[in-house]
């Protein structure tokens, strides 16, 4: 199993070169040291928490028009949903593949310069988009330049978190992450006026405005130096590929997988598949808004419950269980009031995942593993939303109906809550085993010491 434990020299293979150790020459770097130190769960590390409540916002707002911009595409182009679906897909999938990359960039060129690369191709890439001819045009600038954009900025902003925050991690990543998730509220609402006012090719220039506030975001970031022995970073701490022989982070990764291709095929494909059914196209965007709502709330309750021993880990499992049921429930029966009750469902789980995901993570694996750990589910995550929705879509166009993919994704989901019930076996027999050897040395230490004492006394 992975070491616990993050040593002081271990959690500097994870600092960027702007956040790595300067030597303390005079009173003024003290001085600088130790008021960053106190920044930990208080000072600066506030204004941390609104720059990734900032990058988050305009990160979910992009990547939750897309479910309207489907419909309209649709419309305009005049192709299968599978082609159209594939846009969306890899924009989700680029924002979570670029996990790796991401890493790699963060550790060499730190936090703050990382999200103002990802805020400014983001923005291009929504601009490019303005252009488009065709769903393949849009593969490259709304799927591929965008997500790439997106998930720069996303890695080093969350990882921010862990630097300054430790006892507060719980509370601040869900509040955080519920401030960000705002922006699902809005973005369906919103998109479908400005398609109806300005087209969907306006609509994406106003996103790419949105997407460049993210440098406003990393504007507010800051070096973080800690004190203590440099570390040097090589290739293989940088992609940790060697982590994955850990028989739990592996099914770990491969639960992620599986969870969001459900996820992202109820994410992305409801409204159409609400319009499909009958209800108006502006009654089939509010859905999102229901979503939105439901997400936020759950997300402000498990800041005050995550930290409650072991208790996110099982929320996480009955989130994937929870949104694999609601892809299957919105088939049972074609009225609004009805989707609006299993999307609001839908809403909290997505919540609850996308909240506990990486405290958990920095939980299972130490702040040292995280950002590679991380960027390995973030890269899971992708894969799985690039296969997922396409599917779906392509079941569509050939059987006329959403049923197949929406119970196939159903059933993949549960595999994932199997998966995970084995990854929490294995976590909390290794907490119990730990409890048990700290329990050990503490009664046994006294002994030791006496028994030392005595041999000591009759030299």
């Amino acid at each position: 199993m992975m070491e616990r434990k993050d040593c002081a020299d271990a959690e500097k293979h994870a600092l960027s070169p702007e956040d790595e150790e300067l030597p303390v020459t005079n009173n003024k770097d003290t001085k600088n040291n130790n008021r960053r130190a106190k920044d930990v769960d208080s000072g600066y590390a506030w204004v941390i928490a609104l720059s990734v409540t900032i990058q988050l916002f305009f990160m979910f707002y992009t990547m939750n028009t897309f479910p309207v911009l489907f419909v309209e595409m649709h419309d305009y182009f005049k192709v299968g949903r599978s082609q159209i679906a594939w846009i969306g897909s890899i924009q989700t999938a680029m924002v979570f593949l670029t996990g790796p990359f991401s890493n790699v960039v963060t550790q060499k060129l730190g936090v703050k310069v990382t999200m103002c690369i990802g805020a400014i191709i983001a923005t291009i890439g929504q601009c490019a988009s303005f252009f488009a001819t065709d769903p393949y045009y849009l593969y490259i600038s709304y799927g591929v330049i965008t997500g790439i954009g997106s998930g720069l900025s996303h890695l080093p902003a969350v990882y921010s978190l862990g630097l300054y925050f430790e006892k507060r991690r719980y509370f601040v990543t869900a509040m955080v992450f519920a401030g960000g998730a705002t922006a699902v509220m809005i973005a369906s609402p919103l998109t479908q006026y400005l398609v109806e006012t300005i087209g969907w090719r306006g609509s994406l220039l106003i996103n790419a405005g949105l997407c460049l506030q993210i440098m406003v975001a990393a504007a507010l970031q800051r070096p973080k130096h800690l004190t203590g022995k440099k570390v040097k970073v090589n290739f293989r701490d940088i992609f940790a590929i060697h982590l994955l022989k850990d028989v739990k982070l592996s099914l770990y990764t491969i639960n992620t997988f599986l969870w969001s291709q459900g996820l992202m095929i109820v994410l992305i494909l409801t409204v159409d598949y609400a319009v499909s059914t009958g209800i108006s196209r502006d009654d089939a965007a509010l859905l999102m808004t229901t979503m939105g709502i439901s997400t936020v709330m759950v997300r402000v309750v498990i800041a005050f419950v995550g930290n409650i021993p072991r208790a996110s880990w099982w929320m996480f499992n009955f989130s994937s269980l929870m949104h694999g049921s609601c892809g299957a429930l919105l088939l049972a029966c074609h009225n609004l009031i009805f989707y609006h009750s299993v999307i609001a469902a839908f809403g909290i789980s997505y919540g609850i995942k996308i909240a506990i995901l990486a405290s958990l993570t920095m939980e299972m694996f130490g702040l040292h593993n995280f950002l590679a750990v991380y960027s390995f589910q973030m890269f899971a995550s992708g894969l799985g939303g690039l296969v997922g929705t396409p599917l779906a879509g392509w079941a569509y166009d050939v059987s006329g109906s959403y049923v197949p993919g929406f119970l196939v994704s159903a059933g993949i989901v549960y595999l994932s809550v199997v998966l995970f019930s084995i990854v929490m076996y294995l976590e909390f027999k290794q907490q119990n085993a730990e409890v048990i050897n700290d329990t050990a040395e503490e009664s046994i230490g006294p002994v030791v010491q006496e028994c030392l004492s005595d041999q000591l006394s009759t030299i």
